[in-house]
């Protein structure tokens, strides 16, 4: 029936270049046509999931005549609406893009202009959904953690600002900050993702330097905005005066500033690094910062981060009272109101069709958090809740 009938491997697509070959389902139906371009893991996951065989360039027109009707629809080709977590995964892959252009040709970049964009974007996507905002970098465990902590970075601080009152102008250079604050580091990325354990010291004073560095590198890419300058600049800084690089304290601390500090130490705390392995569940995240507000965080900016993306943030993976995983779609401020997903069973075997769950049912109260890397074997299940 097929031109070939070899099921699809990860190893035979490659992102960003174009398919060599087309994409059928099991029944002979074409799902992509050679010559798409995937950008994104996650619509490679579908095809795995899907157990997709190649073809050349389609069905003879014998072959197309017996196909069965299609029952289900193709996977999204590009160019066509995608859901708001896959939009955010290729926003991922494009800031990954420019700062390597950035760091390697920056005369072949505006970074400026290709940073507001993103931002813009970022604020549009929060907009429209903000729960797969919130998802889809907290789960992102495949792209290099310097990229997806900006990301989640900057939707925190997007909605942080959005509640403490900050309009769509005032906000954008925050949201670009917020993209950009760990410009300084990518430089040293490779060497802090191989590090385990202590840091040289070398990479401790990259890491102390790095506020100053990335705001001297977007000044020299053209960058004036002071606003987005200062939050860079300020990003670890601490109302006590314990922070880095300056040691501001109180009012010195500008409100960009303030909000990236707790979106940073948010993202920082629940995205593990290998020289940093722990890693916080997000109920234990917001707990340490709560613990912190008004003596190095802004008490009020922290109350507004909480108010909208609950103690229970979209992507959030808990365990039931019926021994069941589940994961936390939707953002939700207290455990009885939770809507969540079993991705395993009470025997701890992956579901390839999650089920709704109500916590307000004694038998599925949310008893503890579970941290993602204990559940990788379900992780193509899990991120599509989002897709649907």
């Amino acid at each position: 029936m097929f031109p070939s009938k070899r099921q699809i491997t990860p190893a035979d697509i490659k992102l960003g270049e174009p398919l060599t070959f087309s994409v059928y389902d099991q029944e002979g139906r074409l799902l992509l046509r050679k010559g798409i371009v995937i950008t994104m893991q996650e619509q490679v996951d579908r095809i795995i999931l899907r157990k997709a065989v190649m073809g050349t360039d389609g069905l003879a027109a014998s072959e197309r005549a017996a196909a069965p009707p299609r029952a289900t629809p193709p996977l999204r080709a590009q160019g066509e609406a995608m859901p708001v977590f896959d939009q955010v995964g290729s926003l991922i892959l494009n800031l990954k893009h420019t700062f390597t252009t950035v760091i390697k040709t920056p005369d072949q970049i505006d970074l400026g202009v290709r940073v507001r964009q993103l931002a813009a974007r970022i604020q549009a996507l929060c907009k429209a959904d903000i729960d797969s905002a919130l998802a889809a970098p907290h789960l992102d465990h495949a792209n290099p953690y310097l990229i997806v902590h900006q990301v989640m970075g900057a939707v925190l601080a997007e909605v942080t600002a959005r509640r403490a009152g900050l309009d769509d102008e005032a906000r954008l250079p925050l949201v670009c900050a917020a993209l950009t604050r760990d410009i300084g580091l990518f430089e040293v990325q490779a060497e802090l993702d191989q590090a385990n354990g202590a840091l040289p010291d070398a990479l401790k004073r990259a890491i102390a330097a790095h506020p100053s560095t990335g705001a001297a590198i977007l000044r020299s890419a053209g960058v004036d905005d002071a606003a987005w300058l200062d939050a860079v600049e300020q990003h670890h800084e601490r109302l006590d005066g314990n922070g880095y690089p300056h040691k501001l304290q109180g009012g010195a601390v500008s409100p960009g500033g303030r909000i990236l500090a707790i979106a940073d130490t948010y993202s920082a705390m629940t995205k593990p690094r290998p020289y940093r392995a722990k890693e916080h569940s997000s109920q234990n995240a917001l707990r340490d910062i709560y613990l912190q507000k008004d003596v190095s965080l802004d008490g009020g900016l922290i109350q507004a981060m909480i108010r909208e993306i609950g103690i229970f943030p979209p992507g959030s993976i808990v365990r039931l009272k019926s021994g069941e995983v589940a994961v936390i779609k939707h953002c939700t401020h207290k455990p009885a109101d939770a809507v969540v997903y079993t991705v395993y069973d009470p025997r701890g075997m992956p579901m390839l069709d999650p089920i709704r769950r109500e916590a307000a049912n004694p038998n599925y109260e949310i008893m503890g958090m579970v941290p993602f890397t204990e559940c990788r074997s379900a992780a193509v299940t899990i991120k599509r809740l989002w897709m649907k």
